[in-house]
């Protein structure tokens, strides 16, 4: 760890700057309050960050921060905000958002997958990946993350407390290594935990095993959108085979309808097992709530049902309780992991 980070050690490096963990109550621990990655009038890859337009800070105002400060009346009062560069809002905006809601914030620093052809916005090979990705070497990359969360983002005091990676199919492309390496050596040079983009069952093993190669210590990294993988009996098993070893792993897109609530069942016995096994120290939960331009142009998500974020206490973690998920359980995967993982070690 370079020395610079070593008086942060036990603290969790916010846009408003480091609090100990305890401050944080509950946290969500995948989130997306800008995510700006492509725009549709041009028709190109958002790939230049910049500060944050007068219409969109209105949008976000209005209709994320309020739902977002009412989720410190059910003892949350911190969120990761996972959305890499350049699709992040400006720091300063962050810190905006973060007072106005009163709520902790943690910002990344970290890159994005390697998107598939004709996947979402993906029209041409430009649009599969952030240009600097593909042209910067791999020490330029960890340099990037590095400066990131040891002095600021864009020439600001306002550092990011996580590094997201992402992963988008099972073999990580060579792109993806690549960034998934420089993310490992940025995570041993500053103590901040790693969180990745994980979709398809078997991604977690590639990424896990980068990660191993690297030397990074797997207590600080959580493995995320792995829900289906842990409710799928023969996934599950290699997935506690990983928690063994100290990888965390975080289920999402934890959305609850009018009619489909049961079919998140066999997610709560999962955590049953994984909690009766003696690991129940490994998970926590993201709603991926969003307010996002990947499919259309910006706006709130429909991948997720209202309200924004404060759905997690409305409705997801209401019905789990219903299923059996209790109150033990709960606060191991909504506070006490959360609060081990997040602070700089």
């Amino acid at each position: 760890m370079l020395s610079a980070m070593k008086p942060l050690i036990g603290k969790v490096l916010t846009a408003q700057g480091p609090v100990e963990p305890a401050v944080l109550g509950k946290v969500m621990m995948h989130e997306h309050l800008h995510s700006d990655c492509y725009d549709w009038d041009k028709q190109c890859l958002v790939d230049v960050e910049k500060p944050i337009e007068p219409a969109r800070r209105e949008l976000l105002m209005r209709e994320a921060i309020p739902p977002l400060r009412a989720c410190n009346d059910h003892g949350c009062h911190a969120y990761v905000d996972v959305t890499p560069p350049p699709w992040r809002a400006w720091p300063d905006f962050m810190v905006e958002a973060s007072a106005a809601a009163k709520m902790h914030i943690i910002l990344c620093t970290g890159f994005y997958c390697e998107m598939n052809d004709n996947e979402y916005w993906v029209k041409k090979p430009a649009d599969k990946a952030w240009s600097f990705m593909r042209t910067a070497s791999l020490e330029e990359l960890t340099e990037f993350c590095t400066k990131e969360i040891v002095e600021g983002q864009h020439g600001t005091s306002i550092r990011a407390g996580a590094i997201k990676l992402g992963g988008r199919n099972p073999i990580l492309s060579p792109l993806e290594q690549k960034t998934f390496r420089a993310g490992a050596r940025a995570q041993k040079a500053t103590g901040v935990h790693i969180t990745t983009h994980c979709t398809q069952m078997g991604a977690e093993t590639s990424q896990l095993e980068i990660f191993d190669r690297e030397g990074v210590d797997l207590r600080r990294v959580v493995i995320g959108h792995t829900a289906r993988h842990l409710m799928d009996p023969e996934r599950r098993a290699i997935c506690l085979e990983w928690m063994k070893r100290g990888a965390n792993f975080l289920p999402t897109n934890l959305g609850i309808g009018a009619d489909d609530g049961e079919r998140w069942r066999p997610l709560v016995e999962a955590i049953h097992e994984i909690f009766d096994a003696g690991h129940g120290d490994k998970l926590s939960f993201g709603l991926d709530w969003a307010f996002v331009s990947e499919s259309a142009p910006f706006g709130a998500c429909t991948f997720v049902p209202p309200p924004p974020f404060l759905h997690m206490f409305t409705h997801t973690l209401p019905a789990f309780r219903k299923m059996g998920l209790t109150a033990e359980e709960e606060d191991y995967i909504m506070q006490r992991n959360p609060q081990r993982i997040i602070p700089v070690q």
